[in-house]
């Protein structure tokens, strides 16, 4: 066997290996210095979404998901603040834990809403009335207002959130309701633009094709 032959295309081969690997570094670092740009449809979409209409949309629907979110956790928050006023637990303690159980919209606003009357920023009634408005949920301020109202005047609290869980349960019940029976309605638009046109071709093709080739 002739070493000394497979010596020079081992040592060949590594020439090689070394020479391809420098020139893929160069180009890459070439590619990293150079600047970014934008492909022309990444730079479309940008300036449809800028477009002032379309941002107030997009801005309207991102509110009432986020309202229609915290609306939904309403009554879970109601719960857990009851069970912690009924197991003896202060409302400051009540509404700290379910700020520390769920990761939420609601639990995040009235976690900073708690640590504000904490440090003494706002007051109680302030601070949740500025968490109400910031979100946007007439429940939430009907909320704050109860909470305002047993605290000054010493009357109970566990069964009145209760009460107002249980309201906001059979609302959410009720929208469902009607949502549901609207769906009927919104189904024509489809029914009527898409899928009859669709049937009415497949029925009626053939006819058509049968009485141009007898004609």
């Amino acid at each position: 066997m002739d070493y000394g032959l497979w010596g020079c295309c081992a040592l060949c081969g590594c020439s090689w290996f070394v020479a391809a690997y420098v020139a893929v570094g160069s180009q890459e670092s070439h590619r990293m210095a150079m600047p970014s740009r934008e492909s022309p449809f990444d730079t479309l979409i940008a300036r449809v979404l800028a477009w002032p209409p379309l941002a107030r949309l997009v801005a309207a629907s991102s509110r009432a998901r986020r309202r229609g979110d915290c609306l939904r956790q309403m009554p879970v928050m109601l719960d857990v603040v009851t069970l912690g006023l009924q197991a003896g637990l202060s409302f400051d303690s009540s509404l700290e834990l379910y700020c520390q159980r769920y990761d939420d919209e609601l639990a995040r606003v009235l976690g900073g809403a708690l640590l504000s009357w904490r440090l003494g920023a706002q007051s109680r009634d302030e601070a949740l009335g500025a968490a109400a408005q910031q979100l946007g949920v007439a429940s939430l301020d009907r909320f704050a207002a109860v909470v305002s109202q047993a605290l000054a005047f010493g009357s109970p609290l566990a069964a009145t959130l209760e009460q107002q869980a249980q309201a906001i349960r059979d609302e959410q019940r009720s929208q469902m309701e009607e949502e549901i029976e609207r769906v009927p309605v919104k189904m024509l638009i489809p029914l009527g633009t898409l899928i009859v046109p669709a049937m009415l071709l497949a029925i009626l093709g053939p006819l058509l094709g049968a009485s141009l080739q007898i004609g």
